[in-house]
């Protein structure tokens, strides 16, 4: 088939959006002839890529650049604008999508990124089947939780819900909708969001994916030490503090046990505050880590632990249970889906107290207990493989491009 990815994000070696959109493009490449509609600015990213990665050379890929005018958007820069900048960008990609389907004829249009129900699409305006997704953006920190937040914070949050529902109303989204012969979300919480009228044809899938199973292993330590690790930025909704608190209450109790904390974000120093009895004895900052080296970081840990609420993916966790590092999570948004059936690394999230109650008696039953954290890392590297790998998903795509 002839397919034209709709991939504003899209650069190689790169989590989130980007990570998305370049993994739907090489995946689908190797099954059909692939033109991705992409932003301008990763074309340098994308051609030095290439260039130094040849195997990834595909006859059946081609990238279409599609730029504006900075004298039109010069005022744009990094989040700043963005939401505007997207929807411009949007319209010119259309036009420009117009131009190559009158001289390729695409048997179908997949948009992939943003990721986000909320953001608009034209490319039903291109008059062929559209698959819409996979998207996201239904999930929410669960009215039970309540966690600290600023008046900030608490804005984001009222802003994130009102747009939820102003998007259910918007004519281009609303047509979108329509028009999609399927629409793809990545959690049910996004699931839930859609009109029940077009529920039929909604299925979940994850909008994340591995191109393939990492070639490393765990290291076997012979220490008596149990090596904990969460990982992610350090910010409001993906709750870190639940994480040291339920650890901070087993900690005396297990001194053998560590906890390392990766990633950067303003929550960092209240964390640290936090930790301060056990700070760099049993609770530890690590410094930042290189993409390309995080299979390597995660090898020297025995249990990945992730208290995020709302997040529609979670890659920190699908790489993690990749090499077979079990993990427990809050069960919300993507990291429920990623557990599966795996009831054992749930937490359910009935109330903040009650997360860090239920993550420290999980915590000093794994704790003292290798072999559930050898069986759980079993079925979770298994399920990862049997549902996560790019080439699977593809492949389980096919009745619905038929």
């Amino acid at each position: 088939m002839k397919i034209l990815l709709s991939a504003y994000a899209c650069e190689p070696n790169k989590g989130s959006e980007p990570g998305v959109g370049w993994s739907w493009a090489i995946e689908l490449a190797k099954h059909h002839e692939v033109w991705v509609l992409t932003r301008d600015n990763n074309e340098p990213t994308i051609t030095d890529y290439l260039k130094k990665n040849p195997e990834y050379k595909n006859d059946n890929l081609h990238f279409i650049y599609v730029g504006l005018s900075r004298k039109l958007t010069f005022w744009e820069k990094g989040r700043r604008g963005m939401r505007l900048f997207y929807m411009m960008w949007q319209r010119k990609a259309l036009k420009v999508a117009k131009e190559w389907h009158s001289k390729i004829h695409f048997d179908l249009v997949q948009h992939v990124t943003f990721v986000s129900y909320t953001q608009p699409s034209y490319m039903y305006k291109l008059g062929i089947p559209l698959i819409w997704g996979t998207v996201s953006g239904g999930e929410n920190i669960p009215s039970e939780i309540k966690i600290e937040m600023t008046t900030k914070e608490r804005l984001i949050e009222a802003v994130r819900k009102l747009s939820q529902t102003t998007a259910l109303v918007t004519p281009s989204i609303r047509k979108a909708m329509k028009s999609a012969k399927a629409i793809l979300v990545a959690t049910e919480e996004t699931k839930a969001m859609i009109p029940e009228k077009y529920q039929s044809k909604t299925r979940v899938v994850p909008a994340i994916g591995l191109e393939k199973m990492p070639d490393v292993q765990r290291i076997e330590r012979n220490d008596s030490k149990v090596k904990i690790v969460m990982a992610g930025r350090l910010i409001y909704w993906k709750a870190f503090d639940i994480g040291l608190k339920a650890f901070l209450q087993v900690a005396d109790k297990h001194p053998n046990a560590e906890l390392h904390i990766l990633g950067e974000g303003n929550q960092k120093p209240a964390l640290q505050k936090l930790a301060e009895e056990h700070l760099n004895k049993q609770v530890f900052f690590d410094p930042p880590v290189q993409h390309d080296k995080i299979f390597e970081y995660y090898s020297q840990f025995d249990l990945f632990v992730n208290t995020t609420l709302r997040d529609s993916g979670c890659m920190t966790m699908m790489e993690a249970m990749s090499i077979g590092l079990p993990c427990i999570a809050i069960a919300a948004g993507g990291p429920k889906i990623l557990l599966g059936e795996n009831s054992e690394g749930c937490i359910n999230a009935i109330s903040y107290d009650y997360c860090i109650s239920a993550l420290a008696e999980k915590l000093g039953t794994l704790i003292n207990n290798p072999s559930i954290l050898k069986e759980l890392s079993i079925q979770q590297s298994q399920h990862i493989e049997d549902s996560c790998l790019m080439s699977r998903k593809v492949h389980s795509m096919s009745d619905i491009y038929t």
